[in-house]
C-alpha cells in the first residue's frame, strides 16, 4: 500500500479559535495531512492563500463565533477562501461550534453588523456544504475530526502526495483501484470484505432504538437533550425510501433523518421538559445512522449507484424497496403484521 498523505487548508477567523486550531492542526498531523492556512490575513497574503488552495487536497472550515477580520470590500477573509475554494471545487468540510452565543463574550464580533455576516455565514455553509459536523468542547473537536476526515477520504478521494521516486506506483495504484471501483460498482454483492455482509437481515416489523440530540425551547430558553427513539424498520424504509428513489448523494441519510426528527421529536423532548413548545438542530447518532443505512443494504432496499461529478457516493432504493413503497405494506395500522420474505 502506498504511503500518501494529503494536504489540508484550515480557514478560521482568526486569533479567538486559536485553541480550535491547535487541536485540529495536531490531530491532522497525527493522522498523516499536511494542514496549511494562514492565522494573519492581509491584502496582500489574499494570492497566497489562494495557491494554498490550488494545491491542497481538502480544505476545513473552522468556524467559532466571529465572523473575522474583513477585506477591504468588506468581504471577512473566511468567507473569501471558502467561495475560492467553492470556486476549485474542493472538498469542503466544516467543523462549527454547536452554540456560538455560548462562548465567552470576548470571543465574539464587538460590531453588530459584523454578528449579522457571522449569522449568515454560519447559515450559507449550513445550507451549502454536504459535510457539517458541529462540536461543543476541543474534546469533541477531536473526536469528530478523526471519524469524519476518515470518511472524507472515502467520500471525495484524491491522488495526494507520495515521494517522487514513487510516482509510477502511485499511477499502477490509481489504475488498479479505477478497475477495482468499476468491478465493485458492478458488483457490489461479491466484495468478500463487505461489512454489510455480517449484517443479518430483519423483518419489517422489528424495532431499531437509537440516540439522537435536539434543541428544545421553553419559556424562552433552549437546551441540549439527548433522548432516544424506537422505529420499526418498516417505519424507517418509508421515512427514508422517498429520498433515494433515484441515485443521491449519501449524506441524505443524515439529512432526511434529521430532518425527520426536527418534525416529530416534539413528544421526546416533552418527556423531559413538558412545557417544550419547539424543537430543532435534531442530529442523529452518527453509528445509529450508519447501522440503518448497513440494515438497508442488507434488507436489498438500497443499492450503491456508482458517483456524482463530485465523486460523491450515490444510492438508490431497490425495485423491491420500490414495490413496498408503492404497497400499502408500510402504512402504519398494518407495520407490525408484515415480514420481509427473504
Amino acid at each position: 500500500m502506498l504511503d500518501k498523505r494529503y494536504q489540508v487548508f484550515i480557514s478560521t477567523s482568526g486569533a479567538d479559535m486559536q485553541p480550535e486550531r491547535v487541536i485540529l492542526a495536531q490531530t491532522l498531523v497525527g493522522m498523516g495531512f499536511f494542514s496549511w492556512g494562514l492565522e494573519q490575513r492581509t491584502s496582500l497574503s489574499t494570492a497566497f492563500a489562494r495557491r494554498q488552495i490550488d494545491d491542497c487536497d481538502y480544505v476545513v472550515i473552522l468556524l467559532g463565533s466571529q465572523y473575522g477580520e474583513q477585506s477591504v470590500s468588506g468581504v471577512g477573509y473566511m468567507h473569501l477562501e471558502y467561495i475560492y475554494a467553492v470556486t476549485k471545487q474542493k472538498p469542503i468540510i466544516v467543523f462549527m461550534h454547536e452554540d456560538p452565543d455560548s462562548r465567552d463574550s470576548s470571543l465574539h464580533d464587538e460590531k453588530p453588523e459584523l454578528r449579522e455576516k457571522f449569522k449568515e455565514f454560519r447559515k450559507l455553509l449550513q445550507q451549502e456544504v454536504d459535510q457539517v459536523f458541529s462540536y461543543r468542547t476541543l474534546r469533541d473537536l477531536e473526536l469528530a475530526v478523526r471519524f469524519n476526515m476518515s470518511q472524507m477520504l472515502e467520500r471525495y478521494p484524491t491522488s495526494g502526495w507520495v515521494r517522487p521516486q514513487n510516482t509510477q506506483a502511485l499511477h499502477d495504484e490509481i489504475e488498479r483501484l479505477k478497475s477495482k471501483l468499476r468491478q465493485l460498482e458492478t458488483d457490489v454483492g461479491q466484495r468478500e470484505a463487505d461489512p454489510f455482509l455480517s449484517v443479518s437481515k430483519v423483518s419489517m416489523n422489528e424495532s431499531y432504538r437509537f440516540e439522537y440530540r435536539m434543541h428544545a425551547y421553553q419559556d424562552g430558553n433552549f437546551r441540549e437533550l439527548k433522548v432516544e427513539r424506537s422505529l420499526s424498520w418498516a417505519q424507517l424504509l418509508a421515512i427514508l425510501g422517498n429520498t433515494f428513489i433515484h441515485p443521491t448523494p449519501e449524506e441524505y441519510f443524515s439529512k432526511r433523518m434529521n430532518e425527520y426528527l426536527n418534525e416529530t421529536g416534539l413528544e421526546d423532548a416533552r418527556r423531559i421538559m413538558p412545557r417544550a413548545h419547539a424543537v430543532a438542530r435534531a442530529q442523529i447518532n452518527i453509528r445509529a445512522l450508519h447501522q440503518i443505512k448497513m440494515q438497508m443494504r442488507q434488507n436489498d432496499w438500497i443499492v450503491q449507484a456508482g458517483r456524482d461529478d463530485r465523486q460523491r457516493m450515490l444510492w438508490q432504493t431497490t425495485a423491491k424497496a420500490q414495490k413496498l413503497l408503492e404497497s400499502n405494506l408500510l402504512d402504519t395500522d398494518r407495520v407490525y403484521s408484515f415480514k420481509t420474505p427473504y
